[in-house]
């Protein structure tokens, strides 16, 4: 979901997180974030991920607020190297100050990462200056967390892993928007504390990709799967 451009340099952005009907599992190429197969979702409509950013002269680094609490280590390592990639592109230098709340909890296997790298993607770019395309929010979005290109878009959405070494054709795209079954439900209970993860799911899936015995056949199988799926979304 778009949110109106404030000021120059501020922009604030909303996404939602996403739960994969057909999973990828983890990236053929890490350095550009390729995964080994297209994968499938459903974006969440309740669920939300808020986020501001300020590029400001006056700071000397990053800051990140997650929720009210000021990030540091791997947090604000992933984001301050997420922003990297949008100076990068829109040849800025300034520091910035990023403020996200989710209304759900964070790192309990809720996809925040989806949301929260969606958002950031469509919040930095705007206060950056730059005018993305959804698809080129969702290509950038994936450096940050793969499940997050989804997350660019609501309603039913595919992320191609394409076959281009240098990733062109790998982006996301929305299948049919959110009132195209309305019927549909995805339940989301929490029973007592969200425990938090102590392994990112990245590196969880990457290292099953590498060890497990049922990774090749998967990787086989998958490609009529997904479009049984999709036929099946579409019928």
């Amino acid at each position: 979901m778009r949110m109106p451009r404030e000021i120059p340099g501020r922009a604030t952005y909303e996404a939602a997180p996403n739960i994969a009907l057909v999973k990828y599992w983890g990236v053929r190429d890490p350095k550009l974030a390729l995964p080994y197969n297209s994968s499938l979702s459903v974006t969440l409509d309740r669920l939300r991920t808020r986020t501001t950013v300020v590029f400001d002269r006056a700071l000397s680094e990053d800051r990140f607020v997650l929720d009210g609490t000021l990030q540091s280590g791997g947090p604000l390592s992933a984001v301050s190297a997420f922003l990297d990639r949008v100076r990068a592109i829109a040849h800025l230098p300034t520091h910035a100050l990023v403020r996200s709340t989710n209304n759900f909890p964070t790192a309990s296997g809720m996809a925040s990462s989806a949301s929260g790298f969606a958002a950031l993607a469509g919040a930095s770019t705007a206060a950056a200056g730059l005018d993305l395309s959804d698809r080129a929010l969702s290509q950038l979005a994936r450096y940050g967390s793969g499940s997050a290109s989804r997350s660019i878009f609501g309603g039913f959405v595919e992320w191609r892993a394409g076959t281009r070494s240098d990733g062109r054709d790998c982006y996301a795209r929305m299948l049919h928007p959110p009132l195209y079954w309305p019927s549909f439900r995805d339940l989301v209970v929490l029973i007592g504390a969200a425990p938090t993860k102590s392994v990112r799911s990245a590196d969880a899936m990457q290292t099953s990709a590498h060890t497990s015995p049922y990774f090749l056949q998967r990787q086989r199988e998958l490609p009529a799967r997904t479009r049984r799926m999709i036929r099946a979304i579409h019928d």
